[in-house]
C-alpha cells in the first residue's frame, strides 16, 4: 500500500498575495488625483482660449472662476408673468439650435455660431448710434465687468429698474470677438427673449458679482434679419433702463 504525502498549499507569491487596504486606497487616490489634474489642465487651457475677461488670465484667475461655477444657476430659468416691451411683442423665434456656450462664468463666451465680421462692424456702429442718439441719457465707456470693452451706461438709471442700481447704470455691451452681447432686460423682456431662443441668463445672474437677475447673454447675429432682432432687443433694454 502506497502512502501519499499530503501536499502543502503553494506559498502565496507577490502577484497573488492580497494587498493591504491602505495600498488599495492609495492606488485609488492616485488615480483620482491624476484624473483631476488632467481635467484641471484641459479646463485651464479652454478657459485661457476664451480670451481676456474681467479676471487676470492666470492660475489665480482660473481658480476664482472655477469656484464661481459652483454658484451657477439654470440659464433658462426665468419667470413669466410680466408684460414685455411693446416692440418685442412680435419678436420671432430664433431659427435652429442654440449655440454652445462655455461653462465658465467669466469670461462668458459663445463657442460657435459667431457673427460674420461685417455684422460685428455693424453692431459696433449700432452701439455708436445709440450712444449718440440717446446722449446725455446714455454714455459709452469702459465696462465695469469686462474691463476691456466699452459698454452703454444709463446716466441716470430709471427708478423702477432697481436691479440695475448696483451696476452703476451699465446696461449692455457686445463682444467684438464673436458678436454676442450682454444686456440687462426687464423681467418680461427677458422671459420673451429666452423663450424665443435669442439668449440665456448669465449663470451668475442674481447670484454673484452684483449681476442683476435678468442679466442676459444675447446670441450672435448670423444674418441681417437677426441683427434687426438684436437691435429691437437692445432698444427695449435702453428704454427700460433710461425710462424713455
Amino acid at each position: 500500500m502506497t502512502v501519499r504525502r499530503a501536499t502543502k498549499p503553494p506559498r502565496p507569491t507577490r502577484a497573488t498575495r492580497p494587498r493591504p487596504r491602505w495600498a488599495v486606497a492609495a492606488a485609488i487616490a492616485g488615480l483620482a488625483t491624476s484624473a483631476v489634474a488632467a481635467w484641471a489642465y484641459r479646463d485651464y487651457r479652454l478657459w485661457r482660449a476664451l480670451g481676456v475677461g474681467g479676471l487676470p488670465p492666470n492660475l489665480r484667475g482660473w481658480l476664482r472662476v472655477t469656484s464661481m461655477r459652483l454658484q451657477a444657476g439654470d440659464p433658462f430659468a426665468v419667470q413669466s408673468g410680466h408684460p414685455a416691451h411693446p416692440q418685442l411683442e412680435n419678436l420671432p423665434e430664433r431659427s435652429g439650435p442654440r449655440p454652445k456656450v462655455a461653462p465658465h462664468p467669466v469670461p462668458h463666451r459663445v463657442l460657435d455660431q459667431h457673427s460674420p465680421h461685417e455684422l460685428i462692424d455693424q453692431l459696433a456702429a449700432m452701439f455708436d448710434e445709440f450712444a449718440a442718439m440717446k446722449s446725455p441719457a446714455l454714455e459709452y465707456r469702459t465696462s465695469g465687468w469686462e474691463k476691456h470693452n466699452k459698454a452703454l451706461f444709463a446716466s441716470t438709471p430709471a427708478t423702477p429698474h432697481d436691479p440695475a442700481q448696483p451696476t452703476s447704470g451699465e446696461l449692455g455691451r457686445f463682444q467684438p470677438s464673436d458678436g454676442s452681447l450682454h444686456v440687462i432686460l426687464a423681467p418680461g423682456d427677458a422671459y420673451l427673449v429666452i423663450s424665443n431662443q435669442w439668449g440665456e441668463l448669465h449663470p451668475l445672474a442674481g447670484r454673484s458679482l452684483n449681476l442683476p437677475p435678468t442679466y442676459t447673454l444675447l446670441y450672435p447675429a448670423r444674418n441681417q434679419n437677426e441683427l434687426a432682432a438684436i437691435r429691437t432687443i437692445v432698444t427695449a433694454a435702453i428704454d427700460n433702463m433710461t425710462g424713455t
